[in-house]
């Protein structure tokens, strides 16, 4: 028996937190429990993503684990349930947070961009596999699903859209389109669980730095700096510094 499969015994499913159909959670759990049930959601994650959401039924998700068919029901009531968990904490948890970050009083636009790049990236190359396999199941997620998930993402990018306006507007950053250069921001922090591995020499805190980094970089107004070539090739410079220390990790 696996070790998640004795927790999962051991626990009994007692209070186990559900995920109501709005995507609300409800009944918390101790920290026993909340592990059987994130290891339930990378499973199923894994398995909708190699068997199909359709064809994967409770009892694959469950003899993957090692438990019964019975003690998943402890946890969530159907599969797609699970889903709508890996929705919430891939899409829906994030949007919450920036929401939070775009109320929080006295950051200018420059403090909130770099916060919500690293705390992005962190957060991403923490949570394993589950971004890269959410964003193959796009196409399987069940119609009544869908809105919250696109919601989570609109909601993250109307934040980006929202945040480079903003420097715009009080001269932080250069003129440039907002809608475009948030999706080439977001991009840029999407990308980094493409390519990361938890054995390289830079942490998600440091790898998100520089991704932080090199996208004010290239959004800073310079209106107090000389246009001389000198201060051009020194902005290059910092720039191929910045792209090295990223392809060193790519190696």
């Amino acid at each position: 028996m696996s070790r998640i499969a004795r927790m999962a015994q051991m626990d009994g499913g007692a209070g186990a937190e559900y995920l109501d159909r709005d995507g609300s959670a409800r009944a918390s759990t101790n920290p026993r429990k909340e592990l059987v049930r994130e290891q339930l959601i990378d499973i199923a994650a894994e398995l909708f993503d190699s068997k199909g959401y359709v064809q994967t039924s409770i009892n694959d998700i469950a003899q993957a684990l090692g438990l019964g068919r019975s003690a998943v029901y402890h946890y969530f009531r159907n599969k797609e349930e699970m889903l709508a968990a890996l929705v919430e904490s891939e899409a829906l948890t994030p949007s919450h947070r920036l929401q939070e970050l775009m109320a929080e009083p006295g950051l200018s636009a420059s403090e909130r961009l770099r916060r919500a790049i690293v705390d992005g990236i962190v957060r991403r190359l923490s949570s394993g596999s589950r971004f890269i396999l959410l964003s193959r199941l796009e196409t399987q997620i069940p119609e009544a699903l869908g809105p919250l998930y696109n919601q989570g993402r609109r909601h993250i990018y109307d934040f980006y859209v929202r945040c480079i306006s903003d420097g715009i507007a009080s001269g932080e950053f250069r003129t440039v389109d907002p809608k475009v250069t948030a999706f080439a921001v977001i991009g840029m922090a999407n990308w980094t669980s493409r390519w990361y591995s938890p054995a390289g020499a830079k942490t998600p805190q440091e790898i998100g730095e520089i991704i932080a980094d090199m996208a004010l970089a290239g959004l800073r107004a310079h209106h107090d700096q000389p246009r001389d070539a000198e201060a051009v090739r020194q902005t290059i410079s910092g720039l191929r510094q910045q792209i090295d220390e990223l392809e060193k990790l790519v190696k």
